[in-house]
């Protein structure tokens, strides 16, 4: 019997020795580093001259704060002036609503934006003179305005190896400035034309590609 009561006791003091060097030669498992801050560059806005850059800083596991600056030089293929160029501030929150804790996967966003605006083109002027008869004019103009925009934005927010990440997103914004009459002398409807369409309603689209800190 005492030789039972031996062996079982170094039966069990191999085997718990044995755990706890199997327990301290097993890797502990790497936990992956929190992303810290993206910065992106929407890819496809050069080809409309722009240069769109973006700061993105998780607030949560289901929130982040996305900051963008934008600049544009651009003759009238896209908007209505012989020549426009613009610059837009833009702040937005995103709501994360994958599994995935942010900045990754689906999310919406709501946004305020800051735009000014310059353009160069003809205007057209309408006024009546002094027997009631209807007389167009055409003036050219170099004219600034600053807007106030607001919008709202679904996309998908991929990351690669915890290093590159892809956004794509889209969206309606609505811009102020779409003034339809100037009362002011002479008389001018739709004074703002020009700078269509980044006054008033606008869909506002990107694809952008970077890098995570």
């Amino acid at each position: 019997m005492r030789h039972l009561f031996a062996i079982l006791a170094i039966s069990l003091a191999c085997s718990t020795g044995w755990a706890q060097q199997t327990a301290h030669n097993t890797p502990a498992k790497t936990e992956k580093k929190p992303v810290s801050y993206l910065v992106k560059m929407d890819v496809l806005s050069p080809i409309f001259r722009t240069a769109n850059v973006t700061f993105e800083k998780p607030l949560s596991n289901v929130s982040s704060l996305n900051l963008g600056i934008l600049y544009q030089d651009q003759s009238s293929a896209v908007s209505n002036a012989a020549y426009l160029s613009r610059f837009a501030a833009t702040a937005e929150y995103k709501y994360y609503m994958s599994k995935t804790d942010a900045p990754k996967g689906f999310y919406v966003g709501s946004f305020l934006r800051y735009q000014w605006l310059k353009s160069e083109d003809w205007i057209w002027n309408g006024i009546y003179d002094q027997w009631g008869n209807y007389i167009s004019t055409y003036a050219y103009q170099a004219r600034e305005l600053s807007t106030i925009g607001a919008g709202m934005s679904v996309g998908y927010q991929h990351i690669f190896k915890d290093k590159i990440a892809i956004d794509v997103y889209l969206g309606p914004v609505y811009n102020s400035g779409d003034k339809r009459i100037d009362p002011t002398s002479p008389y001018n409807e739709r004074p703002n034309d020009v700078f269509k369409p980044y006054v008033g309603y606008f869909m506002r689209s990107g694809f952008s590609v970077g890098l995570v800190f």
